[in-house]
C-alpha cells in the first residue's frame, strides 16, 4: 500500500462527497487525513475510488482513520 499523493489529479478522482458516511465537509481523506467533524458509519465507498485501486489501498473509512498508508491524524 502506497501513500496517496495530495495532487489535483488525485483529488479530482475523490468520491468522498458521494459517500453515505460523508460528514458534510472536507474530503480526499485518504491523502489529507481524517475529518474534523463526527462521522456516522453508514457505508464506505473508498473501495470504488480510482485512488484506492491505483495505490493498492486495503481499508476504508479514511474519514475516520486518517491518511492511507501513513499514520492516522
Amino acid at each position: 500500500m502506497q501513500k496517496v499523493p495530495d495532487t489535483p489529479e488525485n483529488m479530482s478522482r475523490c468520491l468522498c462527497g458521494g459517500c453515505p458516511s460523508y460528514p458534510g465537509s472536507g474530503g480526499f481523506f485518504c491523502a489529507k487525513g481524517k475529518s474534523d467533524l463526527p462521522v456516522r458509519q453508514r457505508g464506505c465507498v473508498c473501495g470504488d475510488c480510482a485512488n484506492f485501486k491505483e495505490f493498492g489501498l486495503q481499508e476504508g473509512y479514511y474519514c475516520i482513520n486518517g491518511i492511507a498508508g501513513g499514520t492516522a491524524q
